[in-house]
C-alpha cells in the first residue's frame, strides 16, 4: 500500500465524522426551538382555586408574531382543560394597548386571568464545530499527517439568538399577580413551532404549582 492511499482513509473519515457531527449540530440549533424554563415563582398566598379563563397577551412588537403566539397558547391551554381566549380577538390594536381597554377585554370574555408574555432580551450565541483531525492521520506518521493536514475541513461557524422571555399570570379577583416564570428560548426560527414548545413547557408548571 502506497502513502496516499494510507492517507487517504483517515482524511475521508474524518470529514465523514465532521459531516455528521455538523449536520446534527444543526439540526438542534435551527431545525426547531429550544425551551428552558430557568426560574419560576408563586405567590405563597395563593392557596386556590385554581383559576379558570385565561386572557393570553403577547405583548411583541410584531403583530404577526403576537397573534401567533396568542392562537399556539390558547390553544395548548384548551387542550390542557383551562379555558383561554387570544386578546388579539378583542383587542386588535398595535402596540401597548391601554388599561382601560383591557379592563373591558377581560370583562367581555369573562376571563378571571390573564397571562401576559413579553421578550426581556435578546443574546446572540456563536456555536464554532472546529476541523477533526481523527487518531487515523498519525498511522503514517509525521508525513501521512502533514497530508493529511492540508486535507482537513475547516470549522463550522453558526450564529443564533437566545431570547430570554418572561410570562407573568395576575389574578384578576384580586388584580394581583400569583405567578411569573423566565424562560430561555434558543433559535426560534419558526414562530408557531416555539410557542407550541414554549406552551409545553409553561402550561404543565402552572398546572402543576395549581394556579390553573
Amino acid at each position: 500500500m502506497n502513502p496516499v492511499q494510507r492517507v487517504s482513509t483517515p482524511v475521508a473519515a474524518g470529514r465523514a465524522v465532521l459531516a455528521i457531527a455538523t449536520a446534527l449540530a444543526l439540526a438542534v440549533l435551527a431545525g426547531c426551538a429550544s425551551t428552558q424554563l430557568k426560574d419560576t415563582w408563586k405567590d405563597p398566598a395563593f392557596a386556590g382555586p385554581p383559576l379558570q379563563r385565561v386572557l393570553v397577551i403577547g405583548a411583541f412588537k410584531s403583530d404577526l408574531n403576537r397573534r401567533v403566539f396568542e392562537d399556539a397558547f390558547t390553544a395548548a391551554l384548551q387542550a390542557a382543560k383551562t379555558e383561554a381566549v387570544a386578546s388579539y380577538v378583542t383587542l386588535p390594536e398595535s402596540g401597548a394597548i391601554p388599561n382601560e381597554r383591557v379592563r373591558a377585554a377581560v370583562k367581555s370574555t369573562g376571563s378571571d386571568a390573564v397571562l401576559v408574555t413579553r421578550v426581556l432580551r435578546v443574546r446572540r450565541d456563536v456555536n464554532v464545530t472546529p476541523a477533526y483531525m481523527g487518531p487515523g492521520f498519525y498511522r503514517g506518521g509525521f508525513y501521512g499527517w502533514y497530508g493529511g493536514a492540508w486535507a482537513a475541513t475547516p470549522a463550522d461557524v453558526h450564529v443564533y439568538d437566545v431570547l430570554t422571555v418572561e410570562s407573568t399570570l395576575w389574578n384578576m379577583r384580586t388584580d394581583k399577580p400569583v405567578w411569573a416564570g423566565t424562560s430561555e428560548v434558543t433559535a426560534p426560527s419558526n414562530v408557531t413551532t416555539a410557542s407550541q414548545e414554549f406552551a409545553g413547557v409553561l402550561i404543565p408548571r402552572m398546572k402543576a404549582d395549581g394556579v390553573i
